[in-house]
C-alpha cells in the first residue's frame, strides 16, 4: 500500500469510529417498516456487510421516494459502496447527494466522502474542491480535523496539485484565512514547506519555521493555474470529463518536461450557458492564468461575451459555431468553425474544379445549415450559381424526391414527370436519364451519407462530390468508389491520428486510464499544451499570454494542427479524397489554393 493510501485508510478508520458512535444515537421519524429496514441497513453497515447494506438503502430509496429521510438513504448507500470499494458508484452517489440534499445535516460528510472517492480515483483537483466544500459546511470539529488532514495529505503527496484564490472562494471571507492557516500548519507537520508557504502568501502572510530556511522553498515559481470550465454533471458530463482527462495528461507531461506544475481547477457548468457565464465572470478576478472551456457553442458564446474588454484567455476546445471569438479579443477556438468548412468547399469548387454550377442536398441540423449558407454565399461571391438546395430530415431514408427535383431543374422537365423527351424526340424514363451539374455539396453524418450516396448514383445525378467532415468515417469509405465518386471533404482531425504527438499522448493516456483517447480528450490535451507553449514564449501576464496565443501557427497537436487566424479561430482544415476504401490527404497544394480567412 502506498503512503498516500495508508494515511487515507487510517483517516477512514477514525471516521468509521466517529460515524459508528453517532449511529447508536440516531433515531428515525418515519413509517414503522421504514424504520425497521433502515435499522437493518445500518446494522449491516456496522457489521461490514457493505453490499447487502447498499441494497437495503437502494430499496428504501426506491420504495419510499417521498420519505423525509431520503437524504439518509442516499448518503448511507454511498457509504456502503465506498467501504465495499466500488468507488465509481460511490462517486456518483455522493455527487447526487451533495447536489440534491443541500439542507441535509450530513452534507459536509457527503462532501468529505466525495473528496476521498475522488482522491482514490486519482482526480486530485476535484478531491481538493470537495474537501474545501466539506470544511465549508462542517459543524463537527472532529470532521473538520479530518478534512484538514485529508487536504494536507493530498497536497503533500501530489506535486501536480497547487492551490490558488479560486479554490477557497466558496468559504466565507472570515473563515478563509483561518482555514488556510490550519491547512498550512498541517502541511508544515508533513514537511511540505513549499505548498505551506504558498498558501500563507494567499493571505498576505509569510511562513516561518524554526530551523528551516524558507527562502529555498517555493512550489509555484513559473507554475500555471488553469480554470477548466466544463460540464462535470448532467447529460454532457461524459464529454466534459473526457476533455478534462486529456488536460490532466498534458499537465503531467508539463511537470515531467519542465519541473513546473499546472494546477487544473475544475468548475462545473452543468451544461448550462448562464452558469458557464457566471463562472467565467468570477474567474476574471481570480488567480487563474487561463480558462479551458466551455464545451458547447452556446456556453462558449456566453463565456466569450462575458470576457468582452477583459484579458483572461479562454480556449474553447470543441465549440464550432462561427463568430464566437468576435465577442472577445481574448477568446480562442481550437476546432475550426463549421462555416469554414462550407467556405473551403466553395473555394475548392471554384478554384480547383473550375465549377460554375452547384446543387446542394443537406440535412436540417444547425451545423449543416450553417455550412450550407456559408457554401452558398461563398460560391456565389466567386461567380458560381447554386441551381438548387434540397433539405432532408435526419430520419429520412428515401431521398428520391429531393434528387428528382434537382434533376427536373437541370433537365427542364416537370418534377412529377415519369418520362423525358430528348432533343431527338425520343421518350425516355426520366429517372434513368443522366443529369449533370458541376458539383454537389453534400454535408451530413456518415449514417445519412451511406443511404444518400447510393440513391444519387441510382438516379443518375452526376457531378463532383464535395462533403463535410462527416465523410471521414469507415461507413462512408466502405461504399465503393463508384458510389463515393472520389469525393473531396475537409477534416481537421484525420491526419493527426498517426501524428507523433498523438502517438505520444495516446500512450500516456492509456497508461493512466487504461484505454485509448477519443477526440475530445485530444482537444483537452492540446488546449493545455498550447497554453504552455505560449507561456514559455513570453506569456507571463494574461495580456502577454493572449498575444502569444494569437501568434500560434502550425502547432502540431494530438487532435489537430493549430493555426489561429485573424479572429483567433483555428484555420487549419486539411482536405481529403475518398479513394480505395480510405481517405487520401490532398496535401498542402490543395489547401493553399483555397482561401481560408480574409
Amino acid at each position: 500500500m502506498s503512503k498516500s493510501l495508508r494515511w487515507i485508510a487510517a483517516l477512514m478508520l477514525v471516521f468509521l469510529f466517529v460515524g459508528g458512535m453517532s449511529a447508536f444515537c440516531e433515531s428515525l421519524d418515519d413509517l414503522p417498516e421504514v424504520v425497521s429496514e433502515y435499522a437493518k441497513g445500518k446494522r449491516l453497515l456496522r457489521e461490514g456487510s457493505y453490499l447487502e447494506a447498499s441494497r437495503v438503502f437502494l430499496e428504501l430509496a426506491g420504495r419510499y421516494p417521498d420519505s423525509p429521510n431520503m437524504d439518509l438513504f442516499v448518503f448511507n448507500r454511498g457509504k456502503a459502496e465506498f467501504y465495499f470499494g466500488n468507488f465509481n458508484e460511490a462517486q456518483a452517489t455522493f455527487s447526487d447527494f451533495t447536489r440534491r440534499y443541500t439542507k441535509s445535516p450530513n452534507l459536509a460528510h457527503g462532501y468529505f466522502f466525495l473528496g476521498n472517492t475522488q482522491f482514490l480515483k486519482g482526480k486530485l483537483d476535484r478531491a481538493v474542491a470537495a474537501y474545501v466544500q466539506a470544511y465549508r459546511f462542517s459543524q463537527d470539529s472532529r470532521l473538520s480535523d479530518l478534512i484538514i488532514s485529508s487536504l494536507a495529505g493530498t497536497i503533500a503527496g501530489a506535486k501536480s496539485v497547487t492551490l490558488g484564490h479560486a479554490d477557497f472562494e466558496s468559504l466565507p471571507q472570515v473563515e478563509r484565512c483561518e482555514f488556510i492557516s490550519r491547512l498550512s500548519q498541517s502541511l508544515v507537520a508533513r514537511k511540505a514547506y513549499g505548498p505551506a508557504k504558498d498558501l500563507m502568501a494567499l493571505c498576505g502572510e509569510t511562513l516561518e519555521v524554526p530551523g528551516v530556511d524558507m527562502s529555498q522553498y517555493s512550489s509555484r515559481g513559473g507554475d500555471l493555474e488553469i480554470g477548466v470550465v466544463l460540464p462535470f454533471s448532467g447529460e454532457l458530463q461524459s464529454f466534459g470529463e473526457e476533455i478534462y482527462n486529456g488536460a490532466i495528461v498534458a499537465a503531467e507531461a508539463y511537470r515531467q518536461e519542465t519541473g513546473g506544475s499546472i494546477n487544473l481547477v475544475p468548475f462545473d457548468t452543468k451544461g448550462d450557458a448562464i452558469n458557464a457565464g457566471r463562472i467565467i465572470r468570477e474567474l476574471i478576478h481570480s488567480s487563474v492564468d487561463a480558462v479551458i472551456g466551455p464545451l458547447t457553442s452556446e456556453e462558449a458564446a456566453v463565456g466569450s461575451a462575458v470576457l468582452s474588454c477583459e484579458t483572461l484567455p479562454m480556449l474553447a476546445p470543441a465549440a464550432t459555431q462561427a463568430g464566437l471569438t468576435l465577442l472577445s479579443e481574448s477568446c480562442f477556438q481550437l476546432s475550426p468553425n463549421v462555416e469554414l468548412q462550407g467556405i473551403q468547399m466553395a473555394d475548392y469548387a471554384v478554384l480547383n474544379l473550375k465549377a460554375d454550377s452547384a446543387a446542394i442536398i443537406t440535412p436540417t441540423g444547425a451545423d449543416d445549415l450553417r455550412m450550407t449558407r456559408a457554401f452558398t454565399q461563398r460560391f456565389e461571391e466567386l461567380g458560381g450559381t447554386v441551381i438548387a438546395t434540397e433539405y432532408y430530415r435526419s430520419r429520412d431514408t428515401d431521398f428520391g424526391t429531393y434528387i428528382r427535383d434537382i434533376k427536373a431543374l437541370l433537365l427542364g422537365i416537370h418534377p412529377d414527370s415519369s418520362f423525358f423527351v430528348d432533343e431527338r424526340g425520343d421518350t425516355l424514363d426520366a429517372e434513368g436519364v443522366p443529369a449533370y451539374v458541376d458539383c454537389l455539396f453534400l454535408p451530413g453524418k456518415a449514417s445519412q451519407l451511406r443511404l444518400l450516396l447510393p440513391q444519387i448514383n441510382f438516379y443518375n445525378l452526376k457531378g463532383a462530390y464535395l462533403g463535410s467532415d462527416g465523410w471521414g468515417d469507415d461507413a462512408v469509405y466502405r461504399l465503393s468508389d463508384n458510389v463515393t465518386k472520389q469525393a473531396v471533404f475537409p477534416s481537421p482531425f484525420l491526419q493527426q491520428r498517426v501524428s507523433p504527438e498523438y502517438v505520444k499522448f495516446a500512450a500516456a493516456y492509456d497508461r493512466r486510464y487504461g484505454k485509448q483517447p477519443q477526440r475530445l480528450a485530444s482537444l483537452g490535451y492540446d488546449a493545455v499544451r498550447v497554453i504552455a507553449v505560449a507561456v514559455r514564449s513570453g506569456g507571463g501576464t494574461r495580456t502577454e499570454l493572449v498575444a502569444q496565443l494569437s501568434r500560434i501557427s502550425g502547432f502540431q497537436g494530438a487532435a489537430a494542427t493549430l493555426t489561429f487566424g485573424a479572429n483567433r479561430e483555428n484555420v487549419e482544415l486539411p482536405l481529403y479524397r475518398v479513394v480505395d476504401g480510405g481517405a487520401e490527404y490532398l496535401g498542402e497544394a490543395a489547401a493553399a489554393s483555397t482561401v481560408t480567412e480574409e
